[in-house]
């Protein structure tokens, strides 16, 4: 554990923990523009030197690349002298180098190499090779939310959210905007490579109304000089895992079926993950009996499929019931055939209602064309009438009279026809 510790500093600090000339700093930092920027620095001398560091002034200089009075910052000077201006927050003489920029400008994105001078001896001067790479960005880095992957409802989780704090003078303040409720709590810690960060950790209970949602986490940096300040944000959806929910059995048709007729029953669940297998189960007199696996069940239905029918889901989180459904049976097919006869009596009724309405019309419309073909022949006042013989048929009849016999002189004469 120790070797693979030691291995790991090596590698990311490119530093040394025996008694060499060696230096301990990270490989690559990167300048959040308006703000300063804090660079770690540790050293280490082999210890024949020892002594004349402890009985000199030491004075530390960082320049560009290669050395050549190329110098950016020495401890030795002021600010006004520096081109970069910023301090050598460390302690020299304890081997500390750490130096603090008040603000790392644009344009200057390079390695940077730090050199140690021992004032009053000429034997300490070394140049600490290969040195930091500085960048510079306006856009500060957006902070990582800690990867969850899956989470199980009703788990205890502490959701994490990181932010490079290359100021520590002005950490970014984290803000949560996520709505999951719970604690927060926010610390400054220093990473191996001595680089500080801002985290902050959520802690709440993971429930069924937390998946999907999608979690926020606003890291703001306060900049120099004049307070202002710039945003970044990191985003993070949760997945959360849980047994089947609101679990229905629905038939389809609905209602009473009739004998020998085909009907669906399907079960509806909500999980994550799916549902991986439905089962099928009749209560029988409150005992429940399986049927079948699968979503659906399909029965053509007789007289012992009516009853009560559930079904269960199941997934890897557990499983849930729904609640009983009635199957009614409805013996013969009378019922089936009454809409139809209904319909039939109703269509007939109509078509006689028609018939009798159509001969009524005609009938109606043959008496109003004779009434006007005699209207067309005749005169309303009756001059143009003659008197027309009276058919054979009204001939034999006689009058017949109540009073006495005429005289035999008027039995003889002929009675004029009245025309009718």
């Amino acid at each position: 554990m120790c070797l693979w510790f030691i291995a790991i500093i090596t590698f990311l600090l490119k530093g040394a923990l025996c008694q060499q000339w060696s230096l301990w700093m990270p490989q690559s930092i990167v300048a959040v523009g308006g703000s300063c920027l804090l660079v770690p620095c540790r050293f280490e001398i082999p210890a024949a030197f020892d002594a004349d560091l402890k009985n000199c002034t030491p004075t530390g200089l960082w320049s560009k690349k290669i050395w050549g009075g190329n110098i950016v910052l020495s401890s030795a000077q002021t600010d006004a002298q520096n081109i970069i201006k910023g301090v050598m927050v460390g302690n020299l003489l304890s081997k500390n180098c750490t130096t603090l920029f008040n603000s790392f400008p644009a344009g200057y994105d390079d390695t940077y190499i730090f050199r140690l001078e021992c004032a009053g001896t000429n034997r300490l001067k070394y140049i600490f090779y290969p040195g930091v790479h500085i960048s510079h960005t306006d856009t500060p880095p957006k902070p990582q939310l800690t990867p969850m992957g899956n989470i199980t409802e009703g788990e205890l989780v502490r959701l994490s959210c990181s932010a490079s704090a290359p100021c520590p003078t002005f950490p970014p303040s984290l803000i949560w905007t996520s709505g999951l409720g719970g604690s927060v709590e926010s610390q400054l810690q220093e990473g191996i490579d001595g680089l500080m960060t801002m985290t902050s950790t959520l802690t709440f209970t993971a429930s069924l109304l937390h998946h999907g949602l999608l979690v926020r986490c606003s890291a703001l940096y306060t900049l120099q000089p004049g307070g202002t300040t710039k945003t970044t944000q990191g985003n993070l959806t949760l997945n959360v895992l849980y047994a089947p929910k609101n679990t229905v059995a629905l038939s389809s048709p609905s209602g009473p079926v009739p004998d020998g007729r085909a009907v669906t029953l399907t079960c509806q669940s909500d999980a994550n993950p799916p549902v991986e297998r439905y089962s099928w189960y009749k209560d029988i007199s409150g005992q429940v009996t399986w049927k079948a696996n699968g979503q659906t069940l399909v029965l053509l239905v007789n007289k012992a499929d009516s009853g009560l029918y559930l079904c269960e889901a199941h997934n890897e989180k557990g499983s849930q019931k729904s609640k009983v459904m009635p199957l009614e049976f409805e013996s013969g097919q009378c019922s089936v055939m009454v809409p139809y006869i209904i319909c039939g009596v109703m269509v007939l009724l109509y078509v006689l209602t028609v018939t009798v309405d159509v001969y009524k019309y005609k009938s109606l419309s043959r008496r109003l064309k004779q009434q006007l073909e005699v209207s067309e022949k005749g005169d309303a006042t009756y001059t143009n009438l003659t008197i027309a013989s009276i058919s054979s048929d009204y001939d034999q009849l006689q009058p017949q009279f109540c009073l006495a016999a005429p005289p035999r002189s008027l039995q003889r004469r002929h009675t004029p026809k009245i025309p009718v």
